[in-house]
C-alpha cells in the first residue's frame, strides 16, 4: 500500500470472502465466494498478496510523488523506480536536467552584460 497504512485497514473489505475448491479439467482450482459489488476489490486484494508473497519487495509505489500506479520490478538488481520509464521516469529525468541547466546561465560573450529584450 502507498503510504503508511497497514494491511489490517483490508480486513473489512475481506470480511465473508470464501475461496471454495473446484476442478477444471483435472485440476484443482480456487472460486470466490463474495458479493459482486466487492468482487472486484477483493480479487486485486488477493491478486496484490499473492505478488507480495511469491515476489517480496518487487511491489511498490512509483517514485514519481505525483503517480498513483505501482509498479512490479522484474530487474535483476530490482532496483526500479517508475512505473514506465516513457511517462514518469522520462518527466522526472526531464526535470531533474532543466533544474541543473536553469541554475548555469550561459556568460554572455566579450565581458557584455546579458539584456533581456522586450
Amino acid at each position: 500500500m502507498r503510504g503508511d497504512s497497514r494491511a489490517e485497514v483490508l480486513l473489512p473489505m475481506l470480511e465473508g470472502v470464501r475461496k471454495v475448491p473446484f476442478v477444471d479439467a483435472g485440476h484443482v482450482e480456487w472460486a470466490v465466494e463474495v458479493e459482486t459489488e466487492r468482487r472486484l476489490a477483493v480479487e486485486l486484494i488477493l491478486d496484490w498478496a499473492s505478488i507480495q508473497k511469491s515476489s517480496p519487495g518487487r511491489l511498490r509505489p512509483c517514485a514519481n510523488s505525483e503517480c498513483s500506479l505501482f509498479l512490479l520490478d522484474r530487474s535483476r538488481s530490482n532496483t526500479g523506480r517508475w512505473c514506465s520509464m516513457r511517462a514518469c521516469g522520462n518527466r522526472i529525468k526531464a526535470r531533474r536536467h532543466y533544474a541543473r541547466r536553469g541554475s548555469e546561465r550561459p556568460a554572455a560573450p566579450d565581458g557584455a552584460s546579458a539584456v533581456q529584450g522586450g
